[in-house]
Order: structure tokens, then C-alpha cells, then sequence
């Protein structure tokens, strides 16, 4: 159910790279924090075993040599599950490589005989972001590994998944247990994804493409084509199960957007695979595909569910600048729940002393985490008239615009600051994101309290 962007860097206002994604699920019971990874996992012993390194999920591969910190937000999910590093998400590391996980993908049933997915220990969701941050030193070189883990160990779920730097930006698809194509996003496009699989249409032995070996053969001698076409390769007719109505009606949605002047039909079996947008894009632009329900109108009466929803439990759009100090090229506009009724919060890379509000993996019934409060003031608007979510909804708005504009005169200044102390530029980062978060945390505890009284009072004098 989730839904990815990424956008090229001249496609932006910034010249900046964007990944960007809204996480659905299920698991609401465990919140979300934040992590920064000083060492891999596999600098523990107890992970590595006869030069092997062996995950949570049971996939084993070769130690890497590679040791690079990151930062990334992990799913704390339960006792049994959090003893290893799983679920992480997103994350930059200290190369500004950023890894944005994943959304799921049907196969369909030729594509499931020919090649089956693995039943446990195979490449996956789960463990991604662990496997790849503390070792990619580019987005292609991020991509490169990623492939050959899935050629060479197999692949335990069908996925998409995005990876990017301050340059460029790639999209893999995983189509079975041993075959991956991977596409890099034009510098002056975007991508969207929801759902299906989306890469079609491809020059498979261009640049700007990647594959696992011996993958258009596979195709063509287990007929997952009739006709396969290395200028026009169809990946996501040969392994997926495209038409999905929900998937098609998202992008659309999407694309109507950043593209106005493009005249589509919302329903589509097929919608472009990137497009230039019709002027430069901003965070605030993404924020509101990412939040989009208001023009969801147009398929009133369907069941399925638009990209911003109640039940979306994160979501993230990161930025890679390339013109700012390499310590500060990444910034991470995140929100702590859905981001219907919560903030997108500016969070620096550079933020690797995490307050205790952030850093809580609790269950978000109970203590004092950031997650919690943010999930507590959206319930309890959503429980009050529709005038109290839209009250909620322009509040977070208002702390947007002016995160943003802040943001903008934040660059020159943080530059400025680090030509001359490089070590007070980052402090001040660090200081500066720590501050804004728990800022608005107490500002979403004041307004949930102020419901709740507002609340019992109604109930007293009725």
C-alpha cells in the first residue's frame, strides 16, 4: 500500500535529489525512533560466525569490508524481533547514500513457478537499509550490491526499492527470487510508485539500466513474454500483475500534480514511468502528493484507499544537496505517524546525539516518546468534530512554512559557518533539528491536553 518518489536533481528547486515514501501497515502497536548506527551490525561478534555475518531474518552473507556509520528510523517492533537490527527503514550514511524501503510487489504465477521466491533467509524488506548503508559509497554502487545479493543469496519478497546521493537517483525492482532490474531516474524527471510493479518500456542495455545476469534470456526462454524487446523491455509485465486499479489511481493522482498539463486518464493499465514536471519542485510539493485526499473525490464510492491516509505510519522525504558541506548534504523532512495530522519535522544527518523522546522504542500506549504524542493528538482530533482535525491539520501547516523558510536561509548560514568552524556548523545542526522536534512534541502534548479538557467539559455540561 505504499507509495515512493523519487526526483531527480534539476527537477527540483533546490538542485537536489528527493527519495520519498509513505510507509502503510498494519502494526500500529510499535512506534517509530530514531537511530545512529556509529558501527555496522556486524561489528558484533555475536552477528558473525566463520566469516559470515547472518541477519535477523536468516540471510547470511560474506562480512563486508566496509564500516560506515548511518542514521535510520527502525520499526520497534517486538522483544523478539528488536535483539537484531530489522525493519530500519530509511537512512543516510556518512557517504550520503540514502536507502528508502520498500513497497511490495504481486508476481504473477509464471514468473512464481519459473523462479520461486525463497521461503526464509532471502534478501528482504526487513533487512535492506542494515545490509546496504554501512557499505555503499554511491547510489550505483548502493544498487550494485543490493543485485548481487539477490542474484547470488535469492530473494525472499518481491519489492521495490529506492537508492540515492546528492547526484542521481535509482529504483530497483525485485521480480523473483533471483532477478532484479534496476532504473536510473532522469535528472529532470521523477518517478512514482504504488503498489505494482512500475518498470516498463526500457532500453535494456542502456546506461541508465541495470539488471541481473542472464535476465532477458530468462524472460524470453520462460516465456514470461511473448515477444520481449531489449529497446522496450517490459519488466513489469514479464514478472508483475499490472491494472491494479488502486496502484493506477495513486499515480495519476501523483503525476496530475507535479504534471498539470498532462492529460491522462486516472484508470490506466499504464501510466508514464517518469515525467518532467511542468516547473521545479519543493518539499511542499511532495508534502501534499504525499497527503493527498482532498481530489480523491473523483473516485468516491471505491473502497481502496488514497496515498494520505489515517493508517500510514510514517512518512519521509529525504533531500541530498550536493552544494552543501558533505556533513550536511542530507536532510530528512520526516513525520511521526500519518501525515494527515502530524508535521513533517527537518531532521539534519548530522543529528547523531538523539534526545531521549526520539530514541524511545517502546510501545506508544505507555512512556514518554515523541511517536506517542504525535499518535495521541491525531486520535484524539480525529475523535472530536471535523473541525478539530482541520484545526489540527492548518496548525501543522503553519509550523511547515515555517520550517521551511527557516530552511532557506539555514543553507547559506550553515555554510558560511562551516567555511569557518566546521564544528559549530554541525553542533548547531544538531542542536537546531533536537530543538525542532522537541519543540513541536510539546506543542502536540499542550494541544492534546487542551482537546481532551475541551472534551470533558462538553460531556460535563451536556
Amino acid at each position: 500500500m505504499c507509495i515512493n518518489i523519487a526526483i531527480g536533481r534539476e527537477a527540483s528547486t533546490d538542485n537536489q535529489t528527493m527519495i520519498c515514501r509513505n510507509e502503510d501497515g498494519s502494526r500500529h502497536r510499535w512506534n517509530r525512533y530514531l537511530a545512529y548506527r556509529h558501527a555496522p551490525e556486524y561489528a558484533n561478534p555475536l552477528v558473525v560466525r566463520d566469516g559470515k555475518w547472518t541477519l535477523g531474518n536468516g540471510l547470511s552473507v560474506p562480512v563486508p569490508a566496509s564500516r560506515f556509520a548511518y542514521s535510520v528510523m527502525p520499526n520497534a517492533a517486538g522483544a523478539g524481533e528488536a535483539e537484531r537490527h530489522l525493519h530500519e527503514g530509511r537512512g543516510i550514511n556518512e557517504n550520503n547514500v540514502a536507502v528508502s524501503t520498500t513497497s511490495g510487489r504481486a508476481m504473477n504465477l509464471l514468473a512464481r513457478a519459473a523462479d520461486p521466491l525463497l521461503v526464509e533467509g532471502g534478501v528482504s524488506e526487513a533487512v535492506i537499509p542494515t545490509l546496504l548503508l554501512p557499505q555503499a559509497l554511491s547510489a550505483r554502487h548502493g544498487i550494485e550490491l543490493l543485485g548481487g545479493y539477490i542474484a547470488v543469496h535469492g530473494a525472499s519478497e518481491a519489492s521495490g526499492v529506492i537508492v540515492a546521493d546528492p547526484f542521481e537517483a535509482w529504483y530497483l525492482e525485485t521480480g523473483s527470487a533471483h532477478h532484479w532490474i534496476a532504473v536510473r531516474v532522469p535528472a529532470d524527471s521523477y518517478l512514482v510508485v504504488a503498489g505494482g510493479m512500475r518498470v516498463h518500456d526500457v532500453d535494456f542495455d542502456g546506461d541508465d539500466v541495470l539488471h541481473s545476469p542472464g535476465l532477458f534470456e530468462f524472460v524470453r526462454d520462460q516465456r514470461l513474454l511473448v515477444c520481449p524487446n531489449r529497446q522496450r523491455f517490459d519488466f513489469a509485465q514479464a514478472f508483475g500483475v499490472p491494472g491494479s486499479a488502486h496502484d493506477a489511481e495513486r499515480i495519476w493522482l501523483a503525476q496530475k500534480h507535479l504534471t498539470p498539463s498532462l492529460r491522462q486518464r486516472p484508470r490506466r493499465t499504464r501510466h508514464p514511468l517518469f515525467l518532467k514536471p511542468d516547473s521545479p519542485l519543493c518539499v511542499t510539493d511532495v508534502m501534499t502528493v504525499l497527503r493527498s485526499t482532498s481530489t480523491w473525490r473523483v473516485f468516491e464510492g471505491r473502497r481502496e484507499r488514497p496515498s494520505g491516509h489515517d493508517q500510514v505510519e510514517a512518512s519521509h522525504i529525504i533531500c541530498l544537496n550536493g552544494e552543501m558541506p558533505t556533513e550536511l548534504q542530507g536532510l530528512i523532512w520526516q513525520t511521526l505517524g500519518s501525515p494527515l495530522g502530524t508535521p513533517y519535522l527537518p531532521l539534519y544527518h548530522a543529528l547523531q546525539e538523539i534526545p531521549h523522546e526520539l530514541s524511545r522504542g517502546s510501545d506508544p500506549q505507555g512512556g514518554n516518546s515523541a511517536y506517542r504524542a504525535f499518535k495521541a493528538l491525531l486520535s484524539q482530533a480525529g475523535s472530536e468534530t471535523s473541525g478539530a482535525l482541520r484545526s489540527l491539520q492548518a496548525m501543522w501547516h503553519a509550523q511547515e512554512q515555517e520550517f521551511i523558510f527557516q530552511q532557506y536561509h539555514l543553507k547559506t548560514m550553515l555554510i558560511s559557518m562551516y567555511q569557518q568552524s566546521p564544528q559549530s556548523a554541525l553542533a548547531f545542526a544538531q542542536h537546531y533539528s533536537t530543538g525542532s522536534v522537541l519543540q513541536m512534541v510539546e506543542k502536540a502534548q499542550r494541544e492534546c491536553q487542551r482537546l481532551m479538557t475541551n472534551s470533558t467539559e462538553k460531556r460535563d455540561n451536556a
